[in-house]
Formats: structure tokens, sequence, C-alpha cells
């Protein structure tokens, strides 16, 4: 830390491209809260990236800047409220950024990644730490957030591994409530974060053949990736629809090109699980006739259920991430991160505070 009970944080001050670090006051955890010492943050291709490149999607934050963002973590529980029960302090934790009220219909569906009560500034329009301007991020040395949104490491998994797993909670979110069965064949667009997460998770639900279909920027970089990761072959969308349309298509690039490959590579009967975001376009023109015609399903899902972060956790341990995490930096050279989140650099580039 800079000086006694304050602590470096990387924020973003002006509505221009870039991010400053700074020093601020270290946070003092509210009585249901625990304050996290943190040890990775992930940089998002489509929040933290766009935010940091000033993007204009993301200029309606400016009335509210400077503000330290960083959404996807995990570290060290520093200290505890004085309504906790369950954690001590000197726990390793991956942390759900989604901020729910517990006692909606959807939170006590176990739903809590739509609460209704917990309404916030964010893209998604719900509550969520290091997105929402009420609640600052993790790019900083500490942070503080609900008890309840924290979930233990396995010890074999590490710091940066761990903020891979509420990705990887994402990818098991869609392929559970979709129609996926065992020895299913399966197509993915996005080889970013999200669409690595839906392969892991297809890959451990036994499908008998995993497509990942990327940008031509991906043929050196992720694409290799993904095969290492489990996929049984790899495309560009330039190459167009697939010869052999697969049971379930699941697209997480967030690009209306991968949609439209999308309508043109699922067998009729099959389903779409839309994962990907549309970020800065209201709406997207999609061949409603195709789909109703052949009866194709279609599923979107937004980020993670508790029994998504619950069957994450119990296959974390036999998957090895390192592939999908990294390159690592300090949180001092954060302008070489975000230039290789950019470059396309890795999968899930992360700064270490």
């Amino acid at each position: 830390m800079t000086a006694e009970n304050r602590m470096t944080v990387l924020e973003k001050r002006d509505a221009a491209e870039g991010m400053t670090l700074s020093d601020r006051p270290v946070p003092t955890p509210g009585e249901k809260e625990v304050r996290i010492a943190v040890k990775s943050v992930g940089i998002d291709g489509g929040v933290e990236g766009p935010l940091y490149r000033w993007e204009e999607s993301y200029h309606r934050y400016e009335p509210h800047l400077p503000q330290v963002f960083g959404h996807e973590f995990a570290g060290v529980v520093d200290a505890v409220g004085s309504r906790v029960d369950g954690w001590r302090g000197g726990e390793r934790v991956a942390v759900e950024p989604r901020i729910s009220c517990g006692r909606c219909r959807n939170c006590r569906d176990g739903r809590s990644n739509l609460c209704t009560e917990e309404t916030g500034f964010s893209p998604h329009g719900r509550k969520s730490i290091g997105i929402d301007t009420e609640v600052p991020g993790a790019l900083a040395e500490y942070v503080t957030v609900p008890a309840r949104n924290l979930y233990a490491l396995p010890e074999d998994v590490t710091f940066d591994e761990g903020v891979f797993l509420e990705l990887l909670a994402i990818g098991v979110h869609g392929v559970d409530v979709s129609s996926f069965g065992i020895g299913d064949r399966v197509a993915i667009t996005g080889p970013g974060s999200a669409g690595m997460s839906a392969l892991l998770a297809a890959r451990e639900a036994s499908a008998s053949e995993i497509v990942m279909i990327g940008a031509d920027a991906d043929e050196a970089t992720r694409l290799p990736t993904a095969r290492e990761m489990g996929a049984t072959s790899t495309r560009t969308v330039g190459e167009g629809p697939l010869d052999d349309p697969v049971d379930v298509f699941l697209e997480a690039s967030g690009h209306q090109s991968a949609l439209e490959l999308a309508e043109a590579s699922i067998r009729p009967g099959g389903e779409l699980v839309q994962i990907g975001v549309y970020h800065g376009a209201n709406r997207v023109p999609v061949d409603l006739n195709e789909f109703v015609n052949e009866e194709i399903s279609v599923r979107p899902i937004n980020a993670r259920r508790e029994s998504d972060w619950r069957r994450t956790l119990a296959i974390a341990s036999s998957i090895d991430l390192s592939p999908v995490v990294g390159p690592a930096f300090e949180m001092s050279d954060y302008e070489s991160a975000f230039a290789a989140e950019a470059d396309r650099a890795g999968v899930k580039v992360v700064l270490r505070p």
C-alpha cells in the first residue's frame, strides 16, 4: 500500500482512452460484507477493455467518473463484517460479481442472476461489483463484497485460474439449460472467455464433436488454444455454414455474422444457445421464419446461477485452465495488459494488484 490505510487502485478518471493509477482509502466491510485482498483480476473484452479504450457504448459512464472497475477476480479474505458467518479471514476465494437480494421470486428459485430487486447502472441493468456505478470494483488492492458472493477456491486452483471460474460457470449454465445430450454434436462461435467456457462445459458433458469457430484474427492464437482445450475441429466464420449441421449451437461472440452462421448451421429440431452480448446494438436481425419452419429452439442465458457455481467448482480441479488464463501483468504495467487484451493475446488477460 502507498501509506497506512491507503491502497493503490487503477481508476477510470477521464472521458478519454486510458486509466490512471491512484490511491484511495482501504475500504471497511459492512456488517454482512468481507474485504478481499485482490490477487488477480481479469480484463473483460466486453467491459474493462472498451471502457479503457473509451468506446462509444460506454460513454454513458462519463457523469459517474472517476470509477474503479474490475468484476472478474479472486483473492484472500482479509477482514469480515460483524454479522458474517462462515468466513474468518485467510480463505482463498473466487467471487460472484452479480449482487442479488436473496428475497425476490427469481432469487428464491435459484436464479439470482435474474434478481429483480438489485437493479443497477450496468449494461445488463443489474447491480454488479465493478460494473455498477455504486459498487467499486477489483482493479485495486482491496475490495469489499457481500459475504454471500464468495466461493472457496479448490486448493489446486491458482488465483489466476480462479478469475476464470465465474466465466466457466457461464459455459456450464449454457450447456445445462440446453437440450444437450451425451454424444451430441456442438458448435461454438467466439473463442474468447465465454466461448472457451462453453467448450470446456461441452467437453465435460461428453459432446462427441465440438467445432470452435472464430475470426480470421484467431487463427494463429485462440483457435489453436481451442484445439488444445478439446475442440475436435476449428474454422473461421468466413468459411461459411457447417456442412453437417449440429445439435446445439452456442453463440458466444455477440457478433451478427456469427448469429447468421448459426442460423444456417443447426439441424432441424436443434437449438441455439445465445451467450454472447451484442454490445452497442439495440436490435440484431434474426430470420425467425427459419427457426419456426425448422423448429429450432432459442435459449438465451445470462451470467450464472448458484447451481452453475456448484457444478463448476466440482469439476475445476480436474480441468487444466492454464492455457486459457494469461498473459499476466502486474497492475503497474496496466498499459501493456490492456494492449495485450486489444491484440487478442491469450484468452483471459489478468492483472495482479
